[in-house]
């Protein structure tokens, strides 16, 4: 009888600890996850290559420093134009050159050129505002909208790969 409580009170203190070990790895299972949500992805780093010449394309340099960009949108002003187009980018990928069209004249003219938007949907299909402080975008077709829409672009050009649903 004796050798019978003496192993239930020890199945039971196992029990305790085996409950408050799990517990306690699960508490730091959720706070690593937590911690690499909140880590900054570096952005995309533009250069410019050249100045453009008037109604050209502009030739942009654009090095991946962070994780995959499913799909990516860029708005650029170089003097009196407004220049636009969609990117995809590897992870790490090294710098290539792209260009990007002219859209519409810019409402005041820039001496040196500016990125004015540079979003990015990434593998999980979350949305990243990377000239605001790599901010994430919860809604990215409004949030998208509002911007074309305070740059005065609205109908002129349409990000269809960040706005749309996440590609699996």
């Amino acid at each position: 009888m004796v050798l019978g409580v003496l192993t239930a009170l020890l199945s039971l203190w196992a029990a305790i600890f085996a409950t408050q070990a799990y517990l306690v790895t699960r508490r730091a299972t959720a706070l690593a996850n937590q911690r690499w949500e909140g880590t900054i992805r570096p952005a995309p780093r533009l250069s410019f290559t050249a100045p453009p010449s008037p109604g050209q394309a502009i030739e942009l340099e654009i090095e991946n420093l962070g994780g995959t960009l499913v799909a990516g949108a860029v708005i650029v002003q170089a003097a009196d134009d407004l220049y636009a187009g969609e990117l995809t980018l590897a992870e790490h990928a090294p710098a290539r050159r792209i260009y990007l069209s002219p859209v519409l004249k810019a409402w005041q003219r820039k001496n040196q050129p500016m990125c004015l938007l540079l979003v990015g949907r990434d593998v999980t299909g979350r949305c990243w505002d990377y000239v605001d402080g790599n901010k994430q975008i919860h809604d990215p077709r409004k949030w998208l909208a509002s911007q074309l829409r305070d740059l005065r672009l609205t109908g002129v050009v349409d990000f269809p790969g960040v706005t749309g649903p996440p590609k699996a």
